[in-house]
Parts: structure tokens; C-alpha cells; sequence
């Protein structure tokens, strides 16, 4: 069996205007309901070092 994970956190993170929470909620819901079961979202890093992943534990939250 072939499992294959999304990662639209390495795309989103190299994007400098912050990406707001509810559009990649949005992208990221999509992405599941077109049956992709795996995916690396979001990083856990200090925003000052990427700005853009500074909403994952609120996206992580709405998930689990």
C-alpha cells in the first residue's frame, strides 16, 4: 500500500504575506475531503522565525 502526505506547510511557509488562518483552514479541509489522510500543515517554530506558521496551534486545535 502507497500512502501519500500533502505538505502544504512547505509551500505556505516560503510565502511572506501571512496567509490568513480561515483561508488555509479552508484549503486544508478541501485537501481532506478530496481524501488526502495525512498532511504536514503547520511547524511548531517561533513566528519570528517563520511568520507564517504562527497559527498552527490553533489550525492543530480545530482538527483534534
Amino acid at each position: 500500500m502507497i500512502h501519500i502526505t500533502e505538505c502544504p506547510r512547505d509551500a505556505m511557509q516560503g510565502i511572506k504575506e501571512f496567509i490568513p488562518t480561515d483561508v488555509k483552514a479552508d484549503y486544508i479541509n478541501k485537501l481532506l475531503k478530496v481524501g488526502f489522510d495525512v498532511l504536514d500543515f503547520g511547524s511548531f517554530v517561533s513566528p519570528y522565525a517563520i511568520p507564517q506558521m504562527k497559527d498552527t496551534p490553533w489550525l492543530f486545535r480545530s482538527w483534534s
